[in-house]
């Protein structure tokens, strides 16, 4: 059902121009690990140790709670919202697996029923003539079956969860009184689909608009990068250059290039997975990888091992003068990227931040560490 689009212009300009696509790509790239991890074929078919939260592996719930947050955020309900979990509860804090009594009276019936509730949810949204209110009586807490669908279905359910979330974006967006929750959470695809500007947005930015100007409570994920407190005239240790490029640099490349895969992956982009080139063998191009922001639109990205520096001084990576030139080169400013990788207490990467080279510049500090100085002899060889 068409609705007339209420979006102010002037907003969305404004909003465009602040937006981060560090939080976007973060958001995107956490929904393609989910979907790795967790194809819609497993739905409501997992083992129990394999679904519940209060286990240490990256279980079904984990992903849906904590690891796609940036996707959209379910935290601050209690872990009864999926059904069944493992942990303790106040005056109890002995772990187990405690379930809702409304899915039943034992644990193995109660998470029966909520596999069958998921199978339901799966089945119900996969119908070409969505049943609204049929999802909306499904058993499921509200805010599982919003982030379930929205991480499965992106193409019907926007990532917005929370049921007064919806209310109000229903109210103050003119969609319409007493729809079902489901409902609201499709038409504001109609909504973003429906505008010129929005319509080629992903469905995190716009989500993360319809927060920061309704609800507002924008949400960045975090991450984000800002000029050093201090300059420093710290010195360069050159050995330590080579050092970390030979030491971790092959482990960053690969963690990034599989971060990327997922990215893609989370964009309804996995066909172009086979089609990023590694070009880390081919140095004068000044970049690892050639991927693809879009259908049509290359990105290029250029991973680098972050270190942090002692005394406080923050983070650096190492930037050769070809990398420099080519990131500001008209050809690819626009689409050039840094992948910055994170590591662990043990050398193990941990995590990503993509920043368009242009943001990274005016957020850094830029000093000078090495150049090569290429040259010959015009007298015979000895």
């Amino acid at each position: 059902m068409a609705i007339t689009n209420p979006l102010s212009l002037v907003k969305l300009e404004a909003y465009d121009k602040i937006f981060s696509t560090t939080y976007e790509d973060k958001a995107i790239q956490s929904r393609g690990e989910f979907l790795q991890a967790f194809p819609l074929d497993t739905l409501g078919k997992l083992d129990l140790e394999d679904y519940v939260i209060g286990r240490q592996s990256p279980t079904f719930c984990t992903f849906v709670e904590a690891r796609t947050r940036a996707w959209a955020s379910i935290n601050g309900s209690p872990a009864i919202k999926f059904g069944i979990y493992f942990g303790g509860i106040k005056g109890d804090k002995t772990k187990k697996h405690r379930f809702s009594k409304k899915f039943g009276v034992t644990e193995a019936v109660a998470y029966d029923a909520v596999k069958a509730a998921l199978r339901e949810l799966g089945q119900l949204a996969s119908s070409p003539s969505i049943p609204f209110e049929a999802i909306d009586k499904n058993p499921l807490s509200q805010m599982l079956k919003a982030k379930i669908l929205s991480l499965y279905f992106p193409d019907k359910f926007l990532n917005v969860c929370s049921a007064n979330h919806l209310e109000t974006l229903a109210q103050k967006l003119g969609i319409g009184d007493g729809l079902a929750l489901s409902e609201i959470q499709h038409r504001l695809l109609d909504v973003k689909k429906g505008d010129a500007t929005t319509k080629n947005w992903s469905n995190p930015k716009f989500m993360s608009f319809l927060y920061a100007t309704y609800i507002d409570e924008p949400d960045t994920g975090g991450d984000e990068v800002v000029k050093p407190r201090r300059k420093t005239k710290r010195r360069v240790n050159f050995e330590e250059v080579q050092k970390l490029r030979s030491a971790i640099g092959e482990a960053a490349e690969q963690f990034a290039l599989q971060w990327e895969k997922q990215r893609l992956l989370g964009a309804g982009l996995g066909h172009l997975i086979s089609k990023i080139d590694d070009r880390r063998d081919r140095p004068s191009y000044g970049y690892d990888y050639l991927s693809h922001s879009a259908v049509g639109r290359e990105r290029y990205v250029e991973v680098k091992a972050v270190g942090r520096l002692p005394g406080g001084d923050g983070h650096r990576f190492f930037l050769s003068d070809n990398e420099h030139v080519v990131s500001l080169s008209q050809d690819h400013a626009l689409s050039y990227f840094f992948y910055l990788v994170f590591f662990d207490g043990k050398a193990k990467p941990e995590r990503v931040v993509a920043l368009p080279a242009a943001e990274m510049y005016d957020r850094s500090e830029i000093m000078p560490a090495a150049y090569v100085l290429r040259f010959d002899l015009a007298g015979p060889a000895d």
